[in-house]
């Protein structure tokens, strides 16, 4: 009986062991409720400049895109003087649960009469990635590249905002920016 006791024993201890080790995997992981999840993504987004703040730079980051642009292709005319936001949201996943927490866009008006030529296309995304990369603005898709239609977007891949530019009939210059919690009192 002895070895028998020793057994239970063991299996006893083996039990505990598998619980500890569940346990222990399962310590890391919460269950996915509404509350807890959209606390953990507020936190998040507390950690982030105020709307208020990403807009100020947004805005900041869209005129000196502009004066770029105008630099390596001058003679466009654009239809603002001004960037401005063109429509504000609630956020998309995962912080589309999260309340208070939006998003909006940027242009300079409906963007510029005129086209960057083909020949300054590349040098004018050149320039342009010198302030966006200083933004974290660093995932590079081109969209079109044709002769006359051209396309690009500059993701920030921290916030998963993006910068999109092209020139067809005209130039486009938008900014679709991240997910930000407004000041308090706003």
């Amino acid at each position: 009986m002895g070895g028998h006791r020793g057994g239970r024993g063991a299996w006893r201890r083996g039990a505990t062991v598998l619980a500890a080790v569940a346990l222990a995997a399962t310590a890391g992981c919460s269950s996915t409720t509404s509350t807890g999840g959209s606390m953990d993504l507020r936190e998040q987004l507390a950690q982030r400049p105020t709307f208020e703040e990403a807009e100020k730079g947004y805005l900041a980051l869209l005129v000196e895109l502009r004066d770029t642009i105008d630099a390596q292709a001058p003679g466009l005319e654009w239809q603002a003087d001004a960037p401005s936001q063109r429509s504000r949201s609630v956020c998309s996943a995962p912080f589309d649960t999260v309340e208070g927490a939006e998003n909006a866009n940027y242009s300079i008006g409906r963007g510029a009469k005129g086209v960057v030529p083909d020949e300054r296309w590349q040098a004018t995304v050149d320039a342009m990635l010198v302030p966006l990369r200083e933004q974290g603005f660093s995932e590079v898709t081109v969209l079109q590249d044709e002769p006359g239609a051209h396309q690009v977007s500059v993701g920030d891949p921290a916030t998963g905002a993006r910068v999109e530019f092209g020139t067809k009939a005209g130039t486009i210059l938008t900014l679709y920016g991240a997910c930000f919690l407004p000041a308090q009192g706003s």
